[in-house]
């Protein structure tokens, strides 16, 4: 399907119906870039969703294509919070100069070249979250004293309550002619009333600089066992417990998300915040306490709400049952994720 046929996709999200969203690894320009900065090395996609990530070997680099609506002072800003977050001794991606440049047009997107740093994802298990955990805190150590000025990220990984509130309309009117999508959305309005009186707004809480997408994807080992951080994408001055509600949201999925959540290992919560608190040399204040839970609902609720402006709305909104039953399981049973 083409971008022209769903007028409610934005138009810096789908920037061209013949190539939208992340370009492929054997794109014709893609390919030329490469060519010219790593001449003769072969292109292997690394994965990922929101940037084509290309291995140039023999060359050991990495090619990242990032899309449109990734700006150029954006990019930059970022560069800057890795080259800080090098400094301090951390292990992170640095953008490396060639032809005098360190951003690449590649059409109508930016590129960016780095070393490739060898790594391990490490599997989910209780002692890999506690690692995490702990590193999580680690580059909150650094991240607190930097200042960037970096426009707001355009792509996020939560929602307020108000956002959740005024994205979801849309979603509810482009689900109106299924009966089990627009069920869904009614119990996502339902759970959104319920997230809008636990909410901790920002201003009550510490706001740093973070990482915004922490996770054992992003999170990983390299063979040496040193810690490496990676996509900084999403980074954003937000309040710091934001970092500690994404990480537990994939902690509940990686043990085993389609079981019943009451069946869940609540009860390691408590040892991951302390190993969090520990990395960062920090105690979370009890509105931070307080606002674990709603932070984490927060995440679950965003994509379905957003749903309403994609091109599959009925379907991907049935594909996120379990993270509304999730969700309405933590507003159930506050105490799970009590940590004081």
């Amino acid at each position: 399907m083409t971008a022209d046929r769903h007028p409610r996709l934005l138009s810096w999200w789908r920037d061209d119906p013949r190539d939208p969203g992340r370009p492929r690894a054997n794109d014709p320009d893609v390919l030329r870039l490469a060519n010219q900065l790593a001449p003769g090395s072969s292109a292997h996609d690394l994965g990922g969703v929101m940037s084509l990530n290309l291995r140039l070997d023999p060359a050991g680099l990495v090619l990242r294509v990032h899309q449109p609506f990734a700006s150029q002072a954006r990019l930059l800003a970022l560069q800057q919070v890795r080259s800080c977050l090098a400094d301090t001794g951390l292990i992170v991606p640095v953008t490396l100069e060639r032809l005098d440049k360190r951003l690449f047009r590649c059409r109508n997107r930016w590129a960016e070249l780095e070393s490739f740093i060898p790594h391990t994802r490490l599997p989910p298990s209780f002692d890999s979250y506690g690692w995490l955990f702990e590193q999580v805190g680690i580059p909150h150590r650094g991240m607190s004293s930097i200042e960037p000025a970096s426009p707001r990220p355009l792509v996020a990984t939560w929602t307020t309550p108000d956002s959740l509130r005024r994205w979801l309309g849309m979603t509810e009117a482009t689900v109106a002619h299924d009966p089990e999508a627009v069920e869904i959305a009614a119990r996502v309005r339902g759970l959104g009333r319920r997230l809008e009186r636990v909410w901790v707004p920002p201003a009550r809480l510490p706001v740093q600089l973070v990482h915004g997408d922490a996770r054992l994807s992003n999170i990983c080992r390299t063979p040496d066992g040193h810690s490496v951080f990676f996509d900084f994408g999403f980074a954003a001055v937000r309040p710091r417990v934001h970092d500690l509600a994404y990480a537990l949201v994939f902690v509940t999925l990686g043990m085993d998300g389609a079981r019943a959540p009451q069946s869940l290992a609540w009860d390691v919560i408590p040892a991951l915040i302390s190993a969090y608190e520990q990395a960062a040399g920090i105690h979370l204040l009890a509105d931070e306490s307080s606002a674990l839970l709603p932070y984490a609902v927060a995440v679950l609720l965003y994509h379905a709400a957003l749903d309403g402006f994609t091109a599959d709305p009925v379907g991907l909104l049935r594909s996120r049952w379990p993270w509304i039953l999730l969700a309405k399981w933590m507003l159930d049973n506050p105490a799970a994720l009590a940590v004081r």
